[in-house]
């Protein structure tokens, strides 16, 4: 179970690790706003450190409040826009799920409700006062803040799931404070967790927080195995369609006609390759354009001004849905990104470039599990050619479902699974839950081969593996 210890643990070893410091300096490097704050803090003397981080601490605390809306016995809660699309993914597919929503904002700070929930933190001072000044000499400003609010998160969400008959909440990140004190408040009160992935991150060579949830609701057996080999626990786990639409695969390519080439960026992007990379690409007769999605968080989104040109040979699609860039797109080249999956699924063939990001060379394990090949040095007709030979491999169909369970397979039936875990999770609590059958609103199967279904505990090495719902895996 979630403990508000545990889940400080976790954001305390997430975000002091070298790769979440390398991200946090480069959201300084970026945002004057937060480098401001950096400086202050890091020139202040100790009592004012602790000051800060009590007033980032109360910021927290008041920024999350029920959604108006009807009660419901799911309260659903997403911080960030990629949270927010795995959990509004669910909702549409599960209609008759009986839901609530906790907000995050900061004009929730400004309301009745915030002003009500006041005393009640600073009756917690004496406790809050000796953890916010050992945090300050003990961490970084960032991660300081982070496990801070993970305290301040975690009263405020205890306080508000006692003013409502919710019996489980569900959220879309392992690591994040906000997620991890509402599912520690949550377990004191003796609710059940539900979790869904909003990334498909499938590597072994950073830190992956394990689950504790009730009920895990996964895009893939990649995930699970990052989750259990990681983690060293099992999870009761339940596999589910990603959120963008599926595709056939479109790695065929016109003789005749210009391409246009997609890049993905994620986080701690290199600058000086992408710029080599977009040269690259300008130079060969077959590119006709190049399209550069930058992260969708815009803390760590670079300026790419630079690299577009006035005649939209070169383009940044920032603020445009992901489906979209994927059609506008006849290859992709990505770098570390989750994104890649998704980029996969919506039928569009994918290079890996190792150099486009510092994040570590095949973080995710694409590359070694040869779901995509690398980038040529050249893209020429060769290159175009082995592409279209590396995606019509008969074998990477199972390769594509270790990472995307639902790939070509029974997108409807895979929900209908859920909605049983979701109801034996809900009985296992004592509560008769209301009505959970999407089989009337839940999506037809996409793709091909529908017949051929990826089960609960499907992998590349046992496809045939059918275990009972609810079942724990351990990957």
């Amino acid at each position: 179970m979630y403990s508000l210890g545990r889940a400080s643990l976790i954001v305390r070893k997430m975000d002091a690790s070298a790769g979440r410091l390398s991200v946090f300096d480069d959201v300084v490097r970026k945002n004057f706003y937060i480098r401001f704050f950096y400086a202050l803090y890091a020139k202040c003397p100790g009592f004012l450190k602790t000051t800060l981080l009590i007033i980032y601490g109360l910021k927290c605390y008041l920024s999350v409040n029920w959604s108006p809306g009807p009660e419901g016995e799911i309260a659903f809660f997403a911080s960030y826009p990629n949270e927010r699309v795995a959990l509004g993914h669910l909702r549409r597919n599960l209609p008759e799920l009986p839901a609530a929503e906790l907000t995050i904002s900061r004009r929730n700070c400004l309301g009745w409700d915030a002003l009500r929930a006041l005393p009640a933190f600073l009756a917690c001072m004496a406790r809050l006062w000796p953890l916010a000044a050992r945090l300050t000499r003990r961490l970084h400003f960032m991660p300081a803040c982070r496990v801070f609010s993970t305290t301040a998160f975690y009263l405020r969400f205890g306080r508000l799931l006692k003013q409502r008959r919710a019996q489980a909440v569900f959220i879309a990140s392992h690591y994040s404070p906000e997620c991890l004190a509402l599912a520690a408040a949550a377990h004191r009160q003796g609710r059940k967790v539900l979790f869904v992935n909003h990334a498909n991150a499938t590597g072994d060579k950073v830190y992956a927080p394990p689950l504790y949830c009730d009920l895990a609701a996964l895009t893939g057996q990649g995930v699970l195995d990052a989750y259990t080999q990681n983690g060293g626990r099992p999870v009761n786990a339940v596999f589910i369609p990603p959120a963008s639409p599926q595709a056939p695969m479109r790695n065929h390519f016109n003789p005749e006609g210009g391409l246009s080439v997609g890049i993905f960026l994620t986080a701690l992007t290199d600058m000086a390759r992408l710029e080599a990379l977009v040269a690259q690409l300008l130079a060969s007769p077959r590119v006709a354009r190049v399209l550069i999605r930058p992260h969708p968080v815009k803390l760590i989104k670079e300026d790419l001004s630079g690299l577009c040109t006035p005649d939209g040979r070169v383009q940044e699609t920032a603020g445009t849905l992901l489906i979209d860039n994927v059609r506008l797109c006849d290859l992709a080249i990505c770098g570390n990104s989750t994104v890649t999956i998704e980029v996969l699924r919506g039928g569009l063939p994918v290079f890996y470039d190792a150099a486009l990001d510092a994040c570590g060379h095949d973080l995710n394990g694409h590359l070694r599990r040869n779901l995509v090949p690398p980038l040529p040095e050249l893209l020429d007709e060769a290159a175009l050619q082995a592409v279209e030979a590396f995606y019509d491999d008969p074998d990477w169909l199972g390769r594509m479902r270790y990472f995307d369970a639902s790939y070509r397979g029974d997108e409807a039936e895979m929900f209908r699974r859920l909605a049983v875990g979701i109801r034996e999770t809900l009985q296992d609590s004592g509560l008769a839950p209301l009505l959970l059958t999407p089989a009337a609103a839940a999506p037809q199967a996409q793709g091909e081969a529908a017949a051929e279904l990826p089960r609960r505990a499907e992998t590349d090495r046992d496809p045939e593996a059918k275990p009972r719902a609810g079942r724990r895996l351990s990957g």
